[in-house]
């Protein structure tokens, strides 16, 4: 597949799709490349031009979220062992997203000079999504019940109770 893509386009794309960050960015580069040229992606995989929106959608969303630490470079930061920030991982007191190659990556904006930023384990608890991505991308939202700081706004500003309840809300549905 990759060889069929490399000769179908053209220098500029390679090159964009070489610079990306990581593997799996520089493949999702390059479908969507392709796809904005107009090339007719459904001969690789049906599914293709949806799993590089997809894919580059996920690496905007770290990027706003102030980017990515691995588990070790968490636990640098926390000032603990590598096997605690899995355990609060798993324990849901750190938010991680998985990578394509199955590492975790940390979202930078729950943490702060002093650690996790206060009350962000709170907010975690309130969460009624499970999905990780739909949590950071909760977690940037500007919902109008916060007066538009946006929910990681109203956690600095100690409103840890009122954006917990935006967070709770999240998927409920009307009636």
């Amino acid at each position: 597949m990759l060889e069929r893509l490399s000769a179908a386009a053209p220098a500029e794309a390679l090159d964009a799709a070489l610079a990306a960050p990581s593997d799996v960015g520089g493949v999702a580069t390059l479908l969507s490349d392709l796809a904005h040229l107009g090339l007719d992606l459904s001969s690789v995989d049906p599914l293709a031009e949806s799993l590089a929106r997809g894919a580059i959608a996920k690496q905007e969303l770290l990027a706003v979220a102030g980017g990515g630490l691995s588990a070790g470079q968490v636990a640098e930061v926390l000032g603990i062992s590598r096997q605690a920030v899995d355990k609060r991982r798993k324990r849901g007191t750190l938010l991680a997203v998985r990578t394509g190659s199955g590492d975790y990556l940390y979202p930078v904006c729950q943490l702060t000079p002093d650690g996790v930023m206060p009350g962000f384990e709170d907010l975690l608890a309130a969460f009624q999504v499970e999905g990780p991505w739909t949590r950071v991308s909760l977690l940037l939202a500007s919902p109008p019940a916060l007066g538009g700081q946006g929910v990681l706004g109203g956690l600095r500003a100690g409103e840890v109770d009122k954006a917990a309840a935006v967070v709770a809300t999240f998927g409920e549905q009307g009636g």
